[in-house]
């Protein structure tokens, strides 16, 4: 069996949905996801000059060239790419060997995995470019909602700093009981929101009043759901190590699962520093790419949680380094922001790893999540769960009509 042919399609969801198919001269194709950047779908068809005649089999060895293809490019966005590319990959493999993905990867520890509900701070569907804009998707825009127009805040991760009145205690109470009442015994909720006390916009720092309104964002959501629901709170790298320390500090009586992205992901020393003066646990790990900065986190840094992405990290590749936390007695909460195909390969290899916690679901906002499921059973994502599929491949298959439906104009559909 030979690669043939490497293609992509983009929906316009809650960020792009970067759907991978690489077809083989068996007649098979094979379906991935890879994670938004700019530029993304250009660079996954790049990898054509070096995949088209490869044997599939080899998937190491092809996994290994594309990284080394990309030694005078930054690796983010490469390696975006390449873990769409290797899921597909893995999906055709499944379905020449029938064999599920989980099976690929060594066998499965559960038949079902743990999801965490990423709640964000509201339930309305916010989506934003591979840049981070605020945007109105061109579907939406077609059914008349009005265009989005935005002030865009640098210091909270792309937030429209121009909703701060929606973001209350309150509602961060209401949304955390509605998720679970819909059966999530995990939740996650963003703290790095605009707040009537803002300061400066690039400092990283924290003011008194800023700390005690985050606090008070998630101690609203623990007094909704009392102690029998896990809370983990995110912060997107937006700040310094002493607003970092403070904010950890400050929400210690919460006893959350994890506080994560405190700091910037480049300074691991500096992660370090903040978990040392903490008992709140800290994760980390969606915007590491290599086995060696996972074992600095954990050895340096004294990480006893890592939130890589799956798709920046792909499955073949997170297998390993799910094996090299467990050395350490580490646990992977895995970071998830995909389609119902990225979602699925995700529970793959959680399935495969015996330290996951979780597995994120960015998408309860997004309603046409489980109509992309052909032939599904909905919702795929069920009582705070996912079952792992036992057909072969990823043993799930996209509308591709209704991905079509909702794809992103400009961008080619499998051509």
């Amino acid at each position: 069996m030979k690669i043939t042919r490497i293609s992509t399609a983009v929906m316009e969801s809650n960020f792009d949905w970067t759907l991978v198919r690489v077809d083989s001269d068996a007649g098979l194709s094979g379906m991935g996801e890879a994670f938004l950047g700019p530029g993304l779908t250009a660079v996954i068809r790049e990898f054509n000059d070096i995949l088209v005649g490869e044997d599939p089999t080899h998937i190491d060895r092809l996994v290994r060239r594309m990284r080394a293809s990309c030694i005078y490019a930054s690796p983010g966005l490469m390696f975006h790419a390449i873990g769409g590319i290797e899921t597909a990959i893995l999906d055709l493999l499944g379905k020449a060997c029938r064999m599920p993905v989980w099976q690929l990867l060594g066998g499965k520890y559960r038949d079902a995995v743990t999801i965490y509900a990423d709640c964000h701070g509201g339930d309305a569907l916010e989506s934003i470019t591979p840049l981070l804009k605020p945007r109105t998707p061109a579907w939406m825009a077609a059914e008349g909602a009005p265009v989005e127009e935005s002030r865009i805040s640098v210091k909270h991760h792309g937030w429209d700093a121009s909703k701060q009145e929606s973001l209350t205690p309150e509602s961060y109470a209401q949304r955390a009981a509605e998720m679970a009442e819909r059966g999530f015994r995990m939740l996650k909720f963003d703290v790095d929101v605009p707040t009537p006390y803002e300061t400066d916009e690039y400092n990283r720092d924290l003011s008194p009043m800023e700390v005690d309104f985050a606090a008070s964002l998630a101690g609203a959501v623990r007094k909704a759901v009392g102690p029998q629901v896990g809370l983990a709170i995110d912060c997107h790298w937006n700040y310094g190590v002493a607003a970092a320390v403070d904010l950890a500090r400050a929400l210690e009586p919460l006893r959350l699962l994890w506080l994560e992205d405190v700091v910037p992901p480049e300074n691991i020393r500096a992660m370090g520093e903040v978990q040392r003066c903490t008992r709140t646990p800290l994760a980390t790990g969606e915007n590491h790419f290599f086995r060696i900065d996972f074992q600095r986190l954990i050895l340096e840094a004294g990480l006893r949680v890592l939130s890589p992405d799956v798709q920046k990290i792909g499955l073949w590749e997170g297998k390993k380094l799910a094996d090299l936390a467990d050395m350490h007695y580490v646990n992977l909460t895995w970071h998830n922001i995909s389609s119902p195909l990225g979602t699925i390969a995700g529970a793959h290899l959680c399935a495969a790893t015996p330290n996951m916690l979780a597995l994120e679901w960015h998408a309860a906002s997004v309603p046409f999540f489980d109509d992309l499921v052909k032939n599904g059973d909905a919702p795929l994502v069920r009582d705070g769960k996912v079952k792992v599929p036992d057909l072969p491949g990823l043993g799930l298959e996209i509308d591709l009509d209704v991905a079509y439906k909702y794809r992103k104009p400009g961008e080619a559909f499998f051509e």
